[in-house]
């Protein structure tokens, strides 16, 4: 979750630019500007720092990933603030509102509204969608048979790593640790109006809290990422305002139906294909985004 390129680059033989201008700003993505730097392993030899991460911030964070891991479905409801920072105007501070429902292990569906976005994405198991609601453009192309397998191919394949996509990993411990070099526990603070063990870890690029919820499920409730390498130390912060366990969802959730009058990018692409030229309706629009 915490180590992504900060711009999408799309390899010979991967999936289209078009395929990257819809996924980059995907409902499960965070804005460019929210979308964390480039991973970064850290430096081999004499010169490594030696990993230091706290007991009880280790301990916690394998309670909440074993309560997701555990979960075969779930709901939730993010809000997103998230800095926009230009070297010729004053620093700008966004929001977006996300929604992500998922169905272990081949399934997911979310959208994002705000300012910056108003798109949506769904994953049946065998193919992903993309429709961007304000355009009425939408895509759909191969993907593996498994939402880990899927977010891995839009890593590897565009570059593009999303924060609350983590949350959706059959192990999200391992994805969200992997890099860490520093974890301290900092004691129970509030997020999204509960009580919270509140723990703060330190990657090469970047320096990153979580809240998980300090009562019987421990659940995320807040995340927040500082990007300290870059100009202007942007954050993103995502408050998880509303969990559901045991979504009452169908099915029919999970299955695409592009909007009346909705035009569809043409790819020839598949997850593991080469692509036929993008269509000019999917150049992205000049301006939205900005990352964690």
């Amino acid at each position: 979750m915490l180590s992504a390129p900060a711009v999408s680059k799309v390899a010979p033989g991967s999936w289209p630019r078009a395929v990257a201008v819809l996924l980059a700003a995907l409902a499960f993505a965070a804005p460019a500007a929210a979308q964390a730097p480039a991973a970064s392993e850290p430096p081999k030899g004499p010169a490594a720092r030696p990993r230091q991460v706290d007991a009880r911030c280790d301990e916690i964070m394998k309670k909440m990933s074993a309560l997701l891991a555990r979960t075969p479905r779930f709901a939730l409801e993010a809000e997103e603030v998230f800095d926009e920072v230009s070297e010729s105007a004053p620093r700008l501070q966004l929001t977006n509102v996300r929604r992500v429902a998922v169905a272990r292990p081949d399934r997911f569906a979310a959208d994002a509204t705000g300012d910056t976005l108003n798109r949506a994405v769904v994953y049946d198991g065998h193919t992903l969608s993309a429709l961007d609601k304000a355009r009425n453009v939408y895509l759909a192309v191969p993907a593996p048979a498994t939402i880990d397998a899927t977010l891995d191919a839009i890593e590897d394949r565009l570059g593009i790593v999303v924060p609350l996509s983590d949350l959706a990993y059959s192990d999200p411990y391992a994805v969200l640790m992997e890099g860490v070099l520093f974890g301290e526990y900092r004691g129970i603070h509030l997020a999204a109006g509960v009580p919270c063990h509140h723990l703060a870890f330190t990657q090469e690029e970047i320096e990153w809290q979580i809240w998980i919820d300090a009562g019987d499920e421990p659940l995320p409730r807040k995340l927040l990422i500082a990007y300290v390498e870059e100009p202007g130390v942007p954050q993103y912060s995502a408050t998880i305002r509303r969990w559901t366990l045991k979504p009452a969802f169908t099915d029919e959730l999970f299955r695409f139906e592009p909007p009346e009058g909705a035009t569809r990018v043409e790819t020839g692409a598949s997850a593991g294909g080469s692509a036929a030229p993008a269509s000019p309706k999917a150049d992205p629009p000049k301006r939205e985004e900005k990352k964690p």
